[in-house]
């Protein structure tokens, strides 16, 4: 009945933070609770029916913003993660790390003691509040806020909101003020229809570059993609699939999201080395670490080398400079690249596909060239897969359990299923 009820008027400024969570349709809301953030731990059950957001209730604070990590791989929107003051953000620190490396569009709302020193308790709320708390973690967010006061807090979260799910995404931090949620309204307590601030429309590709990428594509006799981030978009992948099919391309997923299927004849992660070796022209999407992907280390001595041919050009199709910052060095090394693209690739990939497929044309050489290389990386991909199931069948009876045999064993269980793998990949397998 409460969840079906008409919307109720706010009364306390955390009754406004949980309008706008349900206006962004937020599901969760995950925590370990604390008592900076219990107003809003209070409108969430009591104001808003524990109901759009729904608690999570977790043992700490990492578990917390994890839990919120995940989520967002899986379902491409953010929840919420709120943390403790001070203490709290320092335990969800390394998740908000992760969420970082990870470009997951990740809000966590964080809680201080009162900024009015004349409202603090002795000790507890003086060793729980800082100045400003955003700074603990700033480096690895894409924004942080404190609002200064109620009428703040809309435009503030709104903007939070945008700024996490605008690509590239990642995580953001914004706090609140213990009096700001447990004061009452006095007036406003009110915000702007949430439609007219929908996202940007993605970036699409300079024109002039992506028709030199699909000549470079089209003529060359080894091309090869390289893909990372691209499936942070669903739609993305079947665009990959479709250029891929056009000319064949044998594709490297990296692995950072579902990008291409391990199952499709042009897929070559597993023989990246050799794949490389050959390539004569590159195209990299979304990839973060370009320069080691096409490289590989020495783990006695750190030295690396070049896995491609001197003479390999590459193209790179990515948002990367977009989320570069100082603390961190997760923008990699700077590998050369001979055209540089800044763009969204769900809406590069389609226009790309479209300008290989009028260059190539009725062309009846090049056709019959793209016949014969995706009958070379059929067979490639196709010996490969039965050496993987050979290698786990093999060890079925160990009485240890293998790796292998168990991928292949988990692999059997849930293969009718629809399923997402957010972290790891049991070495490859």
């Amino acid at each position: 009945t409460q969840r079906m009820a008409e919307k109720k008027r706010p009364e306390f400024g955390s009754d406004l933070v949980v309008d706008l969570m349900k206006a962004h349709d937020i599901e969760y809301a995950a925590f370990n609770p604390g008592a900076t953030f219990r107003g809003i731990h209070d409108s969430i059950v009591n104001y808003g029916g524990n109901y759009r957001p729904e608690v999570i209730f977790c043992f700490h604070e990492e578990i917390s913003v994890a839990v919120a990590h995940g989520y967002a791989k899986a379902t491409g929107k953010p929840m919420m993660a709120i943390v403790h003051n001070i203490v709290g953000l320092q335990h969800a620190s390394m998740a908000i790390f992760n969420a970082w490396i990870d470009r997951a569009p990740v809000m966590v709302l964080g809680a201080t003691g009162p900024m009015n020193t004349k409202r603090r308790r002795p000790r507890i709320d003086w060793i729980h509040t800082a100045l400003v708390q955003g700074n603990q973690v700033r480096d690895y967010v894409k924004w942080d806020d404190q609002p200064f006061n109620l009428d703040c807090v809309p435009e503030s979260f709104i903007r939070g909101y945008r700024i996490a799910t605008t690509e590239p995404a990642g995580p953001v931090y914004i706090c609140y003020d213990a009096d700001l949620q447990e004061d009452r309204i006095q007036s406003g307590g009110e915000f702007e229809d949430i439609s007219r601030f929908s996202l940007s429309a993605p970036a699409q590709a300079n024109p002039e570059a992506l028709r030199r990428v699909a000549e470079m594509l089209v003529g060359s006799e080894h091309p090869l993609i390289v893909a990372d981030f691209v499936g942070r978009n669903p739609t993305a992948v079947q665009s990959l699939i479709e250029l891929a099919e056009l000319l064949a391309l044998p594709v490297i997923d990296k692995g950072n999201r579902f990008n291409f299927p391990t199952t499709h004849p042009l897929d070559v992660t597993s023989a990246s080395r050799d794949i490389l070796k050959e390539a004569d022209f590159i195209l990299a999407l979304d990839v973060q670490d370009l320069f080691g992907s096409l490289a590989s280390v020495s783990k006695q001595t750190r030295a690396t080398e070049y896995q491609t041919d001197p003479k390999v050009k590459i193209a790179h199709i990515s948002l990367n400079d977009y989320i570069a910052r100082s603390w961190v060095a997760d923008y990699q090394y700077l590998q050369p690249i001979d055209v540089s693209i800044t763009a969204d690739t769900s809406v590069a990939l389609p226009e790309l596909t479209r300008l290989c497929s009028r260059l190539l044309g009725n062309d009846s050489k090049k056709k019959a060239a793209i016949e014969a290389r995706l009958s070379e990386v059929k067979k490639h991909h196709d010996g490969q897969r039965a050496k993987w199931v050979e290698e786990a069948r093999a060890t079925a009876s160990n009485k240890e359990i293998s790796t292998s045999f168990l991928a292949y064993e988990l692999g059997e269980v849930i293969k009718k299923d629809d399923w997402k793998l957010v972290n790891g990949t049991s070495n490859g397998w």
